[in-house]
């Protein structure tokens, strides 16, 4: 699901997970997210009343064909009638109006997926991700910051007055890629089908049975009602669902999906429809003729090339060797000593391959040190805040990473949910010792430990091969300095899952994802401190942070979420229950020198993975291209570092 971690300072990115924990939408074009509006604006009501109060209890479980929940016509039109709408006509545009249109991109990948579906058995694949959002399409889509939805398939919606009906109404000119128009009875046997258990993926099972059956109120307005309150429920709904064509799932058990749909796609609404499979070497899309939404404002500047091709190659290093030749039109760099140390070769130097350092605000998740505050030593804080200040962040960013990533003292890190009274702890082997003769750790025994009551501070970490040795036996000796005993214990990765979350641990190292829209609960609430495999692997309990979550898990304002979150942040982070470690502030990327792109090069909480959405064939680069390469003359070479966001 997560790109590997080529080195301990890059956690790669996340593919979309449905879940309470962790939450990854593909906006309407993929992206993580869309360029920033430059104003705030109200959506536009375009009707009258409130959705009836009938709808809330109406939607029951109903024979698997009939897709108007067993309603009469008469009740349908009554609450039809009664349905507030809402659009939004002037939001913002995620692509660059001066795109062009045509020419192809080549894309480079590690791994084949296991499956060309994008739902059940073995789907969870990086790559199946981007061409979910390359084929098929959700409902709405939604502006990142400032926070708002946008026309998707649907080009309407309303929440019902109890928080958890909704309502969506189908654009009249949405068109499956056979030119059949999308239907609501289309989103209720896309239900059907994740619902199922025959797909034999019991995440996506659980996950939308957490929704009743849809129910479609006539062919082009479809209900949907959420089991429980929430706020996220409406995104989950609007963004998360991308839908399927009814008249071809119609007659298909989920069984008989798994099986048909293993090495082809089922059609869909999106974009780009699939051209050619050949595993194990690459996958091809084709830009649709016939695309419903081409002329739409949400497509403005956006999906661009007539030709995309996903190109497999499992050695990293052959990899990047074809790209040097010119076999691959783009290559993100996970590794710092490669974006420091290799990038001056000919081609690069000629100008031939341009590289960009982009940065943004994508989600940026937490790594560093987690301690067990359940039981001794970290029971303490002194002890927790000791550590934190003998972690030389600074000095391993400096020798060891090139400089190519920044300190994270937040829990939401690079994001408006960071707190404004989050403690900057840096190295300082004075505050260190401080904090430890505040609880009574001053004098050393024979062996150079601090020693109290008999006892000295002996902690164990244990650790996966690869992941950080280095920087740990550093630590292991700035700690020895000044009297803590740290053991290294490599362990294979099952290992040290079982013992994390079965708390047979005092320290452990280790990543949590970023969030677009973060849902913490899982990882801060008090209700999950004692249980064992739970996201609380500290222990962590806080009266008030269990209000916040509660209270964030209901609040409809988005505004209010970012306070609460804020809050949430400068409490945690002040009860040092972790020691932070670093994250890569900007996107490295390197690409040929033939393709046009916005200014901001990315989306402003997107990654590498926009360019297929967002970039553009640019024919007089292209031609520039291959005539510097014929005559072997250079080409101007383009800024490095892009900051359009900052």
């Amino acid at each position: 699901m997560n790109q590997t971690q080529h080195d301990p300072g890059w956690v790669g990115w996340k593919s979309i997970v449905l879940g309470f924990a962790l939450l990854w939408f593909s906006n309407r074009f993929g992206l993580l997210g869309t360029n920033v509006a430059v104003q705030r604006e109200e959506v536009k009501i375009v009707a009258e009343s409130a959705a009836s109060a009938a709808a809330v209890a109406v939607v029951q479980a109903a024979p698997s064909k009939d897709y108007f929940g067993g309603l009469s016509a008469e009740t349908r039109n009554e609450m039809l009638a009664n349905i507030k709408w809402e659009t939004k006509d002037d939001y913002e545009i995620t692509g660059d109006p001066k795109a062009k249109k045509g020419g192809s991109f080549r894309w480079v990948s590690q791994a084949y997926p296991p499956t060309l579906r994008t739902i059940g058995r073995n789907s969870s694949d990086a790559n199946l991700t981007m061409i979910q959002g390359l084929v098929y399409e959700p409902l709405l889509g939604y502006n990142a910051d400032p926070f708002y939805y946008y026309p998707g398939l649907a080009n309407q919606w309303s929440v019902g007055e109890d928080k958890q009906t909704f309502y969506f109404s189908i654009d009249s000119e949405a068109r499956w890629a056979d030119n059949k128009p999308v239907r609501a009875q289309d989103v209720v046997a896309t239900w059907d089908l994740l619902t199922d258990s025959g797909i034999e993926d019991p995440f996506n099972n659980d996950f939308w049975r957490r929704f009743e059956r849809p129910v479609a109120l006539n062919d082009s307005v479809v209900m949907m009602k959420a089991k429980g309150m929430g706020w996220q429920n409406f995104l989950y709904a609007a963004s998360a669902l991308f839908i399927f064509p009814e008249h071809v799932l119609r007659d298909l058990t989920g069984k008989e999906f798994l099986s048909r749909y293993n090495s082809k796609m089922i059609l869909g609404s999106g974009p780009y429809e699939l051209v050619q499979a050949e595993q194990p070497q690459r996958i091809i899309f084709g830009k649709r003729k016939n695309y419903w939404a081409e002329k739409k404002r949400f497509s403005t500047g956006m999906n661009n090339f007539d030709r995309l091709e996903f190109v497999f190659v499992k050695d990293e290093e052959l990899t990047w060797e074809k790209f040097k030749a010119g076999e691959f039109d783009y290559l993100p760099i996970n590794y710092a000593r490669r974006w420091v140390e290799e990038m001056e070769f000919p081609a690069s130097q000629n100008g031939w391959v341009q590289r960009h350092k982009v940065y943004n605000f994508k989600a940026t998740g937490s790594q560093g040190f987690s301690f067990n505050i359940r039981k001794f030593p970290f029971d303490d804080i002194n002890i927790r805040k000791a550590f934190a200040y003998l972690w030389n962040r600074d000095m391993m960013m400096d020798k060891l990473m090139f400089n190519e990533y920044a300190h994270i003292d937040s829990i939401f890190e690079n994001s408006p949910y960071k707190g404004d009274k989050v403690p900057k702890i840096r190295y300082n082997p004075e505050l260190a010792r401080e904090a430890l003769a505040a609880s009574g750790w001053v004098n050393k025994n024979s062996q150079g430990y601090l020693e109290k009551d008999g006892k000295i501070i002996d902690v164990e970490l244990a650790y996966i091969k690869g992941g950080g040795e280095r920087f740990f036996t550093i630590f292991q000796e700035d700690l020895r300095n000044v009297g803590i005993k740290l053991s290294l214990k490599e362990v294979t990765w099952a290992t040290n899952i079982k013992e994390v979350g079965e708390r047979n641990f005092s320290l452990n190292y280790g990543a949590f994802v970023g969030q677009l829209f973060p849902n913490p609960e899982s990882a801060y609430h008090s209700k999950f401190a004692d249980q064992n495999d739970s996201g609380n692997r500290w222990g962590f309990k806080n009266s008030r942070v269990d209000e916040i979550l509660e209270q964030y898990r209901v609040e409809f304002d988005a505004s209010k979420r970012v306070h609460l979150l804020k809050e949430m942040d400068n409490i945690i982070t002040n009860e040092y229950i972790w020691a932070f470690a670093w994250y890569s502030p900007a996107e490295r990327l390197v690409y040929w020198n033939k393709f046009g792109m916005p200014d901001t090069v990315l989306t402003r909480t997107g990654d590498y993975r926009d360019v297929m959405r967002l970039w553009w064939y640019e024919p007089e680069l292209a031609e520039s291209l291959k005539q510097a390469r014929a005559n072997n003359s250079k080409l101007p070479r383009k800024p490095i570092e892009i900051r359009g966001f900052q």
